[in-house]
């Protein structure tokens, strides 16, 4: 384990939810309360048995995913912070100075007095997990909110005065017109909220919407039409003062997201909970997902079972570079070498690569600093692919 001072940010898995949406492959549970305050205790010694490791940290961020953080009562995530505190985090750490502490909200869970108690505790962001304005749409994704629960939230937020929140929305969704995804857009915009997220859809393996594809009850857009609904996102909201800082992800200037952006550069972070991931110098580890055999095992002080990997500076090169190339920043091939270790020959391979997708439009570069170009962002797996070993 590193020193102290090197781990960038704390990742919090809160794998409650109050139902699983027809597209999620993430680790979830429908929420009960005696194996929350279980889990909460558990969360609390995994921290302070990392405490033991690392001295204690102090976080540039903090992130709560999930699950539905929110689905949390604020008496629980109070408790849930407490321990941390009392755990992990380093004494002289002041939460009200971190960069950044977010935490994702569903809009149907979330209550004014949360987001007043949060925000009491250092919660300087929330990410509202949106994804749809029409009730069909919001329907057919088994989202559990509605349109009029949206508009009570960010109500909600607006009251409060938090300064920073954002908004997630799902492009490319069956069944929505052009017409409608750009007036959901426009909407969006009409918030006034300080970052924007647009996912594609993209069914995963073993979720209900790939079942519903498979027996034909659900058609996807093809790649004509997802690249179209892709591209009227970027119109809307760059029109509208918006940065893309990354393929998925626009911002109103000085507000991108912290912590993915210092994940996405190869920062160090610790996860908490089952199901979540960390990452401290070359080792990688994942927490079971599995809250029973996590609860087993961290709740009396052990280690939680693990998926540990451990990469090699090539390997860290080529995650730094594909992620960093995610970004409209781009990367530099220098930087990447002199962090990572990477060998000259190898630099010199991509340097190679980008030449050639330069010449076909996908990638623009001056020295040793490389990014996609539009119609890159549109084939970044294709760019991925051409770089990998």
């Amino acid at each position: 384990m590193s020193a102290p001072s090197g781990i960038d940010g704390l990742y919090v898995h809160v794998p409650f939810c109050d139902g699983k949406c027809s597209y999620c492959a993430f680790y979830s549970i429908p929420y009960a309360r005696e194996r929350v305050l279980e889990w909460i205790q558990a969360v609390g010694c995994e921290a302070a048995r990392l405490a033991g490791e690392t001295g204690g940290i102090t976080p540039q961020t903090v992130y709560f995913g999930g699950g539905t953080p929110s689905l949390l009562p604020a008496a629980e995530f109070q408790d849930l912070a407490r321990r941390l505190r009392e755990g992990l985090i380093a004494p002289e750490w002041d939460p009200f100075r971190a960069v950044e502490w977010t935490v994702e909200a569903n809009p149907g869970a979330l209550t004014e007095d949360w987001i007043r108690r949060g925000m009491a505790l250092g919660v300087n962001r929330l990410s509202l997990g949106v994804q749809a304005l029409q009730d069909a749409t919001l329907a057919r994704l088994g989202r559990r909110h509605r349109v009029a629960d949206v508009e009570r939230a960010i109500r909600m937020i607006r009251r409060t005065g938090l300064p920073n929140w954002g908004v997630d929305l799902m492009a490319c969704v069956p069944g929505v017109a052009r017409h409608e995804w750009r007036e959901t857009l426009r909407r969006a915009v009409a918030w006034d909220p300080k970052h924007i997220s647009v996912y594609a859809l993209t069914p995963e393996e073993g979720v209900a919407l790939s079942e519903d594809i498979q027996r034909g009850k659900v058609r996807l857009q093809d790649g004509e039409q997802q690249l179209e609904m892709l591209a009227m996102a970027g119109e809307v909201l760059c029109a509208a003062g918006f940065e893309r800082y990354e393929i998925s992800n626009y911002a109103k200037p000085g507000f991108a997201c912290r912590h993915n952006l210092s994940c996405w550069q190869g920062g160090n972070y610790i996860g908490l909970g089952c199901a979540a991931a960390s990452r401290v110098g070359l080792k990688r580890w994942r927490n079971v997902p599995d809250l029973d055999r996590y609860t087993r095992a961290a709740g009396k002080g052990g280690l939680p079972e693990q998926e540990v990997d451990w990469l090699t500076p090539e390997t860290d090169a080529v995650e730094r570079l594909v992620f960093g190339l995610r970004m409209t920043a781009g990367v530099s091939l220098e930087r990447i070498g002199r962090e990572t270790g990477c060998s000259p020959v190898r630099i010199a391979c991509w340097t190679e690569a980008l030449t050639r997708m330069e010449r076909e439009g996908l990638v623009e570069g001056r020295a040793s600093h490389w990014r996609l170009t539009r119609r890159g962002m549109d084939l970044a797996d294709h760019v991925a692919v051409e770089l990998m070993p």
